[in-house]
């Protein structure tokens, strides 16, 4: 069956992660769909908009936007409908969804929920501890993490810890090397360790795509060898049901996923 293009441009007077996380998520409902993204970040001016309408009509494609300023909003509607173009204003219902259960007008701020308050210098705390921490680094205060992440190499421990540390978490990753001892470290109470797991033969391709980017022959390594990572795996396993840690198989979740995973755990604490 041949596989559709679909084309999605996304306008956003913010930086348009949020867009781009909801078009990926409704584009991945469907098989067969070849998925193009085109993200506008920052348009804030009709000057902007009319960048962006020249794109658009280069290659036409339904919009998403999230735009809070009613005259541009407005303009980029009426561009749409002109050129009958399919028009979704994300923000403009959720605001007015939200005004109708309040009684309260909103202040209709571009990027407002990206502004400099507690939140926000947390998650820049939290990253900076997460890059100093990753791949077993600084080993000596790992302990002031609230999570660390424990697993062989290529389960995805450190854009896990990143993502993490997003969301205003101080995480950190140890790796589990052959042949190595773990790191010893002192656990305080609000520190919780979890592992994460794959298959063997995940594993395997992984490590293969990654050695080929590095320019390495993978059939004589036995980082990519199938019987050494099965190995690799086993003794893995017996060091995490040995130190009673929770245990994520990371085989078939993307980083979200293990993310939310590693959050279910934690509030069960």
């Amino acid at each position: 069956m041949n596989n559709t293009k679909l084309v999605i441009h996304l306008i956003s007077d913010s930086t348009g992660e949020t867009l781009r996380s909801v078009g990926a998520a409704a584009a991945a409902q469907f098989e067969n769909l070849d998925y193009e993204e085109n993200v506008y970040p920052l348009i804030r001016s009709k000057k902007n908009l009319e960048r962006v309408f020249e794109k658009i009509k280069e290659n036409p494609g339904i919009v998403l936007c999230t735009l809070v300023d009613d005259e541009i909003s407005k303009t980029l509607e009426s561009f749409c409908n002109n050129n009958e173009i399919t028009y979704m204003p994300f923000m403009n219902n959720i605001v007015s969804m939200i005004e109708d259960e309040t009684g309260i007008k909103a202040i209709k701020m571009p990027g407002g929920q990206h502004k400099l308050n507690d939140e926000y210098f947390k998650r820049i705390e939290a990253l900076n501890f997460t890059l100093e921490h990753d791949d077993g680094q600084n080993i000596e205060t790992i302990t002031k993490a609230e999570i660390i992440l424990v697993g062989v190499s290529r389960t995805s421990k450190t854009p896990t810890c990143i993502y993490l540390a997003n969301q205003g978490i101080k995480a950190a990753n140890i790796p589990l090397v052959p042949n190595q001892d773990l790191p010893k470290f002192d656990k305080n109470k609000n520190l919780k360790v979890i592992a994460l797991i794959t298959t063997p033969q995940n594993l395997v391709e992984v490590r293969k795509k990654r050695a080929i980017e590095l320019g390495l022959d993978p059939k004589k390594d036995e980082y990519t060898n199938i019987n050494s990572v099965t190995k690799e795996i086993d003794d893995a396993k017996r060091l995490f049901n040995k130190m009673g840690w929770p245990t994520i198989d990371t085989t078939r979740r993307s980083v979200e996923e293990t993310a939310a995973a590693i959050m279910s755990i934690r509030a069960q604490e």
